[in-house]
């Protein structure tokens, strides 16, 4: 996104980030990509859309006033468990390393350092289409979201997705669910023109 352009949030995109400021600002935002698949907000747009709306954690890194601290908390300098230089974390992994997220979706280092796991079905459309268009997200073919092969990843707009999910297709009978998402697409251009006709 350009610097200066708005980004709008859904309803409940702003319920869910209000709802979870008592996070911390990274957590909050793993969880927030991992729930709504939103490439197109940075880590510093939901800070910044947190620090807009006062949705702070309430904690401040200090010491309140009046607090005293042990005398057993000063730091004591290296000690046997402390990091040596050079060497690296139990749960270092290396780029190109997989995981599943608490959702069911692939992740996959694409970089040293916080905040450089990314969803691989995004990486692996990206490789071949370059960046989603505003409004659009990926949806899997097969309902397999471990399944990040390109073939089985259908581009579709966010409106086209919430019909389809208003329908509840992945309910539906199997033999019936390519109809239930026509049905849904149908539906998603009818209330795209009826929006661009008011």
């Amino acid at each position: 996104m350009g610097k200066g352009r708005a980004i709008s949030y859904s309803q409940a995109e702003l319920d869910f980030i209000k709802a979870n400021c008592q996070l911390p600002t990274t957590e909050q935002f793993q969880m927030f990509q991992e729930r709504f698949n939103r490439p197109d907000v940075s880590f510093e747009n939901l800070n910044s859309l947190r620090k807009r709306n006062g949705w702070l954690s309430g904690r401040t890194g200090q010491f309140e006033k009046g607090n005293i601290p042990s005398p057993n908390a000063r730091p004591k300098g290296p000690n046997k468990t402390s990091f040596k230089k050079g060497s690296k974390p139990a749960n270092w992994k290396p780029v190109g390393s997989e995981r599943i997220s608490k959702d069911g979706y692939i992740e996959i280092k694409v970089a040293e350092g916080m905040h450089q796991w990314r969803l691989k079905h995004l990486v692996e459309w990206e490789k071949d289409n370059g960046p989603l268009p505003d409004g659009f997200c990926l949806i899997f073919r097969d309902r397999n979201k471990t399944n990040t092969d390109p073939s089985n990843l259908e581009l579709i707009s966010r409106n086209a997705n919430l019909q389809i999910n208003r329908l509840r297709c992945s309910s539906m009978p199997e033999e019936v669910q390519p109809t239930v998402r026509l049905i849904g697409k149908l539906n998603a251009q009818i209330y795209d023109r009826k929006g661009a006709a008011a």
